[in-house]
C-alpha cells in the first residue's frame, strides 16, 4: 500500500513536470511565432484590409458605414499594441467626423522625435467623375482612393520595428478628406483640423519631424513619382530606399504634379512632407474604384519602402 502511494505521488509529480514543460514550451512558441516577431510587411494582408473596408460600403463621413469601419480600425490598431486617440469634430454643425490617431514610441526612447504617416479613411460623397452622368450622385466604393492608404498603415502597425525606427511613429487616419470640390464641402477637413489643434489634441504627435502621405497607393501596375511640391531631401531619401530595394521601376526618379493630400496642412506650417500617391489613377471619384483595381504587389512594395525607410532613419 505504501509503495502504491509512493508510486502515485511520483506519477503526479511527473505529470506536473510534463505539463509545466508543455506550458513553457507553448509560451516560447508564442514569443517566437513569426506573426508576432519580425514578420515582414505583407501585401496580401494589406489587400485583405482593403477588402474588409469595402465590406462596410462607402465610408462617407458621418454615415453608419464610416462609424463601423472606424470602430473596426480602432480595434485592430489596439490589438497590434498601439495607443489610439480619437479626435471627434462637427462639420456644418450637423455632420459628425472623427480622426483616428495611433501612436507608439520605442521602449528605449519614449520621448523620441516624431514621424507621422497620414492617410484619409473616408470615401467621396459623389462619383462626380464617373463616365455615366446618371451615376454621379452615388458615393464611390473607394478601393484605392480611400482604402489603400489605410490598409498600408494598418499593416505597418502590425510589422513595424519601433526599436529600429527610433522615432515615435504616429499613424493618422483622417476623416472628411475626400469631398473637395463638392457643394458645401471643403477639402481635407480632418487634417487641417488636426494641425490647427496641435499640440493640445494629441501631444505625443506634436511637432513632427517629417510627414509622409499615403493615398491612392495600391492600384495594379501603379507607379509613384516624387511630388514636385514635396520636401526635396525627404522625397529623395524615400525614393533612394526604393532604388536600393530594386523597386526603381515602380518608383522612378522623376517628379510629377500630384493631387493635393492631407500633407498640405502640415507643409503650410513648415513641416517637411512627401507623398506616395498616384499621379494619374483613372478611377478616382468613379464607381469603378473597386477591389479588382487593387494589387497585393503594389501594396507590398509601398509598405516595404515605408517600413525600410522608417527603420533606417538616423
Amino acid at each position: 500500500m505504501q509503495r502504491l502511494r509512493a508510486y502515485s505521488i511520483e506519477l503526479v509529480l511527473i505529470t506536473a513536470l510534463l505539463a509545466a514543460i508543455g506550458f513553457f514550451g507553448y509560451l516560447a512558441y508564442g514569443l517566437l511565432r513569426p506573426d508576432v516577431v519580425n514578420e515582414a510587411f505583407s501585401g496580401e494582408k494589406a489587400l485583405a484590409h482593403v477588402a474588409r473596408q469595402l465590406e462596410f460600403g462607402p465610408r462617407v463621413t458621418g454615415t453608419e458605414a464610416s462609424l463601423r469601419m472606424g470602430d473596426w480600425l480602432v480595434e485592430q490598431l489596439r490589438m497590434f499594441g498601439w495607443d489610439v486617440v480619437i479626435q471627434p469634430f462637427t462639420i456644418n454643425e450637423q455632420i459628425q467626423g472623427r480622426n483616428i490617431i495611433a501612436v507608439r514610441s520605442p521602449a528605449s526612447r519614449p520621448g523620441a522625435p516624431v514621424i507621422l504617416l497620414a492617410t484619409p479613411y473616408d470615401t467621396r460623397l459623389a462619383a462626380d467623375a464617373d463616365p455615366d452622368p446618371a451615376q454621379r450622385q452615388r458615393p464611390t466604393p473607394g478601393a484605392n482612393a480611400g482604402a489603400s492608404g489605410a490598409a498600408i498603415l494598418l499593416e505597418l502597425a502590425r510589422t513595424l520595428d519601433l526599436e529600429s525606427a527610433q522615432h515615435t511613429v504616429c499613424l493618422a487616419f483622417f476623416d472628411a478628406e475626400s469631398n473637395a470640390g463638392l457643394p458645401g464641402w471643403d477639402g481635407h477637413i480632418g487634417s487641417q483640423l488636426f494641425v490647427e489643434s496641435l499640440p493640445n489634441s494629441v501631444p505625443r504627435c506634436a511637432s513632427p519631424r517629417y510627414v509622409v502621405g499615403v493615398e491612392q497607393a495600391g492600384a495594379v501596375a501603379q507607379r509613384f513619382f516624387r511630388n514636385d511640391g514635396a520636401d526635396e531631401s525627404l522625397s529623395r531619401a524615400i525614393w533612394r530606399v526604393a532604388a536600393d530595394l530594386q523597386l526603381g521601376a515602380r518608383f522612378p526618379d522623376q517628379t510629377r504634379t500630384t493631387p493635393t493630400t492631407a500633407t498640405f496642412a502640415f507643409a503650410s506650417v513648415g513641416v517637411p512632407t512627401a507623398d506616395l500617391i498616384s499621379a494619374d489613377y483613372p478611377y478616382r471619384a468613379t464607381l469603378a474604384d473597386t477591389l479588382d483595381k487593387i494589387s497585393a504587389e503594389t501594396l507590398g512594395a509601398v509598405g516595404l519602402v515605408l517600413e525600410t525607410w522608417l527603420e533606417r532613419r538616423p
